[in-house]
């Protein structure tokens, strides 16, 4: 390197792609305007909640739990322990699904509007949008507009495995900022490799990416980001370690002297040129820092300490895990996973469509853009340490996600097909079109390849709409949240978690129709006995056993003279409102003394998986 070099060397000459103004903001206009109508009519229904009995309605309730216990004292923090549900015990609510940029929109959304809507809908389309849009300006300068508008239209509507999980696990198909912080560190990379201009407001923007997705679901979907800049990091610094730690030699200093100086005199050098040029950006950027610091750190900070107080050895981990072999199956009718259950073949754990299966075509073209960059290796490297990690991850066997902290809690590893499109779209970037006819000919069959398989992943998505809350079921909230008393009892209840703990114990005898009726709470706006978490510890069970609810709960179960009284003397002690009284998981005789004991219902709708309900009222 030339000694006589300028200590703006990061700002080289070499100039990136500059369009137009006007045709900059059509590929911007245009493609945010695609991804939201594309993404409208995934979403379907834009006017009520959503709610499917199962895992959909998991969600809303976070971000009315969230709206109704965030505190700040001045920093933002949850009231975790209190008595909402397992009421009137209380627990610790530290196991929910959280995605704190969700959960401040819902709050925002439920403050002004005083009470639910569709809140989440309209999130979910300003997810997709910020993903493929983000993507695209990031890009663009480096790779042009065809490559950075398809690659944003690949990382967000065309994400089958994401789309496909919206809205029944909405914490691991919202994925924008993690997309955008990826995308990012890549760029970073890539200019640093080839000597490209490096302006503080972009490290600034990279920092800012790297806060914001603490705003997404911890377990999953934030630590894929986290990991892949941990994965990159040692490759950036070997990069700029050859580039400029033999820069301007002062007289007079012992080599190591000499080094430090010229580096610190050369940061010191970019950052007054960067600030005399650039500082109202810089300002900006530094506000958006703070900003985003003091929503999401403070929130980030006591989930994980709370969180990592539970000890969960005792608890067995679920063996779920997604075969590699998987990239390979296309999306095209006859091969896709609704034509054909590659399981039985593969012994892995499938858990929804599009599970480690980005597109055939995405493998294909990514295969060739490291072929055609395979000598610059610290641009590949990270991105193919990433997909080895993921796709070897085994919870149980081969936890190599495990190895970074942030992934203590993460129980399945086909979740890790969220970031495949982003990877190995990011290896497909440096393809070329070819110039001779073979070559082009291939080159035209995954061009057809792409289409056919975005066609059919798109098109069989938006033949199954979100599933919503009935006008039926909100009126008849709307009448239980009118009585007199601080809870409900959904009789029976549910109170289990999604690792098992609960459920052998007989505190669940009916899962799969009632693991979210607790969920409608945040329509009726009352306490609740029962709840699901992700997971459970088993301390957080103990009264329930202690005061024999198990028995009570026994599938089939005739009460005795001494059950009524133990029933009537919890419910009129703390203050009932209430029964919700499943009609669907009772026998006529169970419901009959039910009737005989609290009288005849007030009000009768039917929850989604848990069928007919109706309230009856405690007499005063």
């Amino acid at each position: 390197m030339n000694q006589d070099s300028s200590p703006t060397l990061l700002l080289n000459p070499d100039q990136p792609i500059v369009p137009t103004r006007f045709s900059y903001w059509f590929w911007v206009v245009g493609l945010g305007l695609l991804t939201a109508l594309l993404g409208s009519w995934i979403v379907g229904d834009f006017r009520h909640p959503l709610s499917d009995g199962g895992d959909t309605d998991q969600f809303e309730y976070v971000g009315y739990f969230f709206s109704k216990n965030l505190l700040f004292n001045p920093f933002p923090h949850l009231n975790l322990l209190n008595t909402q549900t397992f009421y009137p015990y209380g627990t610790n609510q530290v196991f929910l699904d959280w995605g704190f940029e969700r959960d401040y929109w819902y709050t925002f959304c439920y403050r002004i509007v005083g009470g639910p809507g569709p809140y989440l809908q309209y999130y979910y389309v300003y997810s997709l949008v910020i993903a493929s849009v983000g993507t695209f300006v990031i890009l663009h300068p480096r790779f042009g507009p065809l490559k950075s508008f398809t690659l944003g239209l690949i990382v967000s509507i065309f994400n089958f495995y994401a789309i496909y999980k919206f809205p029944v696990h909405m914490n691991v198909c919202v994925g924008h900022w993690t997309t955008l912080c990826i995308v990012a560190t890549y760029r970073l990379l890539y200019d640093a490799t080839t000597e490209r201009p490096i302006s503080l407001i972009y490290i600034l923007v990279w920092m800012w990416l790297h806060v914001q997705v603490l705003s997404q679901e911890l377990a999953y979907v934030a630590g894929f980001a986290l990991t892949f800049t941990t994965l990159a990091f040692p490759v950036l610094v070997v990069i700029l370690y050859r580039r400029f730690w033999n820069i301007g030699f002062a007289p007079g200093l012992n080599p190591v002297q000499n080094q430090w100086k010229s580096q610190f005199t050369l940061i010191l050098s970019y950052i007054q040129e960067q600030w005399n040029n650039h500082r109202v950006g810089i300002l900006l950027c530094l506000l958006m820092l703070m900003v985003s610091l003091y929503a999401y750190l403070p929130l980030t900070l006591q989930i994980a300490f709370t969180a990592w107080k539970f000890d969960f050895s005792a608890v067995p981990e679920l063996r779920a895990w997604s075969h590699p072999l998987r990239l390979l199956i296309p999306h095209l009718p006859g091969f896709h996973t609704f034509h054909f259950d590659y399981t039985p073949h593969l012994r892995d754990t499938f858990e929804s469509y599009g599970q480690g299966s980005p597109g055939l075509y995405l493998v294909v073209l990514a295969g060739i853009g490291w072929w055609q960059i395979r000598r610059r290796v610290s641009i590949w490297l990270p991105i193919v340490l990433m997909l080895t990690v993921c796709l070897l991850y085994h919870p149980v066997v081969l936890p190599t996600l495990k190895l970074f902290p942030w992934f203590s809690f993460n129980r399945h590893g086909g979740r890790a097909s969220l970031i495949y499109p982003v990877l190995l779209g990011l290896l497909a970037l440096p393809v070329q079109w070819p110039r001779r006819l073979p070559g082009q000919l291939f080159g035209l069959v995954i061009l057809g390849l792409m289409v056919m398989e975005w066609y059919t992943g798109y098109v069989q998505r938006i033949i199954y709409p979100a599933n919503v809350a009935s006008d039926n079921l909100l009126t008849y909230c709307a009448i239980v949240r009118k009585q007199p008393g601080a809870a409900v009892l959904d009789w029976p209840f549910c109170t289990v978690g999604g690792d098992g703990v609960g459920s052998k114990e007989g505190l669940c005898p009916y899962y799969t129709q009632q693991n979210a009726v607790f969920t409608f709470r945040r329509f009726y706006d009352k306490s609740g006995v029962g709840q699901y978490f992700g997971r459970l510890h088993p301390d957080q069970i103990q009264p329930f056993l202690r005061d024999g609810w198990p028995r009570l709960l026994t599938p089939g179960r005739a009460f005795t003279a001494q059950d009524w009284q133990f029933l009537d003397t919890f419910l009129r002690k703390n203050n009932f409102a209430g029964i919700n009284l499943y009609l669907d998981l009772l026998s006529p005789q169970q419901v009959t003394l039910f009737y005989q004991h609290y009288g005849q219902p007030i009000a009768e709708t039917k929850f989604p998986a848990a069928g007919r309900v109706v309230f009856l009222t405690l007499k005063r």
